[in-house]
């Protein structure tokens, strides 16, 4: 017996595994996190379209704070150690693998489909996506994946990106800035809690529109997917290992956004201290 359990342990770890690791491919958890400092670049357009002329000189500040404060491989590690925490169900590593290789074809067809205005392709999408086979099926599993959620912590961690460009001119900045590291911290600690419960007059993005955008996405990507493939993503997402490796992955990703985030304020402020002892404002000369 003590046999049986040494030999079937490391195939059921490695399944495991397997499962967490296509899990991460499907949602793009290391890409998106890979991307965040070139989100620097979209929000200072953002900040500079709503009349900021300024937003240009804290975006050099600001992206190397972001660059240094985000770290997709330890973040993406953190996060596949609680996906390694939920307790294995019957998904087959080898056909889930399958479907996303599958679905990372889709979304290189929708992308092609949009670069050429391929109307052919985007009439057979929606077409599929319209029916009664497939349709229904397509609009769950898009509702089942983590991707709409993480597309909102991007959203949310452009939010603080925003406030952070916008401290840059605030006439209070550069005190705040050379503040002592407690009131730093202390003044800071709410800014991602409030961006949090904010609803309305969220910039650059507001959150409800990046899930849904998400969501758009996804459903043309899931779409483009041969049936058996569709068939095996929606089996997992629905059974009860899916349904907890996604909430685990959810909650871990927040946790990690929101740290880096808190880092990337802190860090900022700091780069600010330095900026200002070099380009004074006026009330500070």
């Amino acid at each position: 017996m003590a046999f049986a359990i040494a030999v079937w342990a490391p195939a059921f770890a490695s399944a495991s595994g397997e499962i967490d690791e296509t899990l991460l491919q499907l949602e793009r958890v290391g890409p998106r996190l890979s991307a965040m400092p070139s989100e620097v670049e979209n929000v200072v357009k953002a900040a500079t379209d709503r009349g900021s002329d300024e937003a240009s000189k804290a975006g050099p500040i600001l992206e190397p704070v972001v660059r240094a404060s985000f770290d997709p491989k330890g973040m993406v590690a953190e996060i596949s150690d609680s996906l390694a925490e939920v307790a294995d169900g019957k998904t087959d590593p080898a056909a889930l693998a399958k479907a996303a290789a599958a679905f990372e074809d889709g979304r290189k067809k929708i992308a092609a489909m949009y670069q050429s205005q391929d109307q052919a392709t985007a009439k057979q999408i929606e077409v599929r996506i319209a029916g009664a086979d497939d349709g229904p099926r397509i609009k769950q599993l898009a509702d089942l994946m983590a991707s709409p959620d993480l597309a909102a912590e991007t959203a949310l961690t452009a939010q603080v990106m925003y406030v952070s460009l916008e401290a840059f001119s605030d006439p209070n900045s550069a005190e705040l800035a050379s503040a002592s590291p407690e009131k730093l911290k202390s003044e800071l600690g709410g800014v991602i809690a409030s961006l949090r419960d904010r609803t309305e007059n969220e910039k650059p993005v507001p959150r409800d529109i990046a899930r849904m955008e998400e969501k758009a996405q996804l459903t043309f990507i899931l779409a483009a997917l041969p049936k058996d493939d569709l068939s095996v993503l929606s089996d997992f997402y629905q059974s009860a290992e899916g349904k907890a490796k996604r909430q685990a992955l959810v909650e871990t990703y927040k946790q990690v956004s929101d740290q880096a985030n808190t880092r990337m304020l802190g860090e900022y402020f700091s780069a600010l201290a330095g900026y200002f002892k070099i380009h004074p404002r006026p009330q500070q000369q």
